[in-house]
């Protein structure tokens, strides 16, 4: 995502005024000057100019419509994994989508978009109810996973994805949605190209026995642990390549992973930024990582795979903000 105009002073101040006053303290907070490195998985990002942690989605509407009638740029952040934040941090309001409740029917939940994934999968099988345990442990919240369609081991998100509630990115049209308008694909969603700003999903939940859902937990947590940072200890946005395209029609898609296993990255290092020794996909903040050496890092990785494959690899992580110029480094002309 591309910086916008920086707001000036007077807008600011409007802004903040106006947040003051629309926005019910028991359902919003608000700060300024607050360090995003705070609130995302790989623990890198500059300041917010403002910043509103919204508990509600009347409150997260709000706040929106209070940014666009200011003319201060919105940044809408959810659990902060699979984005890297720029250095200068976010010149305008960021709006944390906070809000985490969850209700149950027959054959479906609806859960808010703040909730943690692994929150919502241990609250899936108190009730008996499989869904989403094959993505135990990715790192971040229901709202990113939602619109990025986070997958692993064969499934995606957006196959159990029923209806949505959206809003504009001026807090107004809200509505609810069918799956279909999503639009989902591979590591993407029509949220991902389109100004809508998610607050709740209805997903389809299946009954099963709670033993059958806590195995495959276990399971898949094992198996994170074995191949991935905890993301709590070695901050991570997860994956940072996406996968490439398979190689004939209709077969499994080329993890980035083993490319970059083969041109020997694991281990690369600019500064504290690193790629995980035992995942050349996945990299990490081994430090005080800053967001322009986790950019060169990346294309360094980037790099080698033009030049040792001819492919192009494509980042599934977001950067946001002002993007700063890459380090001098051997391998990038």
């Amino acid at each position: 995502m591309s910086a916008h105009p920086s707001p000036t002073a007077s807008s600011l101040a409007a802004c903040e005024r106006a947040l003051r006053a629309g926005l019910d303290p028991r359902d919003a907070t608000l700060r300024a000057h607050e360090p995003l490195a705070a609130h995302t998985t790989l623990r890198i990002g500059g300041p917010a100019d403002l910043f509103v942690a919204a508990r509600t989605r009347d409150a997260v509407a709000r706040a929106l419509a209070v940014a666009h009638d200011t003319g201060v740029p919105a940044l809408v952040l959810g659990g902060g994994s699979n984005l890297l934040v720029s250095d200068a941090g976010w010149r305008g309001v960021v709006v944390q989508v906070a809000c985490d409740r969850l209700d149950f029917g027959a054959g479906w939940c609806e859960a808010e978009a703040g909730v943690g994934l692994l929150d919502l999968i241990h609250a899936c099988r108190d009730r008996a109810l499989s869904a989403l345990e094959f993505a135990a442990g990715v790192p971040g919240g229901l709202g990113g996973a939602v619109a990025g369609n986070a997958g692993c081991y064969g499934k995606a998100i957006g196959e159990f994805v029923l209806a949505a509630e959206l809003c504009g990115p001026d807090g107004g049209g809200r509505r609810t949605v069918p799956a279909e308008f999503l639009e989902f694909g591979y590591r993407d969603s029509r949220l991902k190209r389109d100004p809508h700003v998610l607050l709740a999903v209805r997903l389809r939940v299946t009954p099963a026995p709670r033993a059958d859902i806590q195995a495959e937990i276990d399971l898949r947590l094992a198996d994170r642990r074995a191949k991935h940072p905890d993301w709590r200890v070695e901050p991570t946005a997860g994956s940072y390549f996406k996968n490439l395209p398979p190689e004939t029609p209709g077969g499994r898609r080329v993890p980035a992973g083993q490319l970059l296993d083969r041109l020997d990255c694991r281990g690369l290092r600019v500064g504290d930024a690193l790629v995980f020794p035992r995942h050349a996909n996945i990299l990490v903040n081994a430090g005080r990582a800053t967001a322009q050496e986790m950019l060169t890092l990346a294309e360094v990785l980037r790099a080698r795979a033009r030049r040792g494959f001819g492919v192009e690899l494509e980042p599934e992580v977001l950067f946001v903000g002002e993007r700063p110029h890459l380090l001098p480094h051997p391998e990038l002309g």
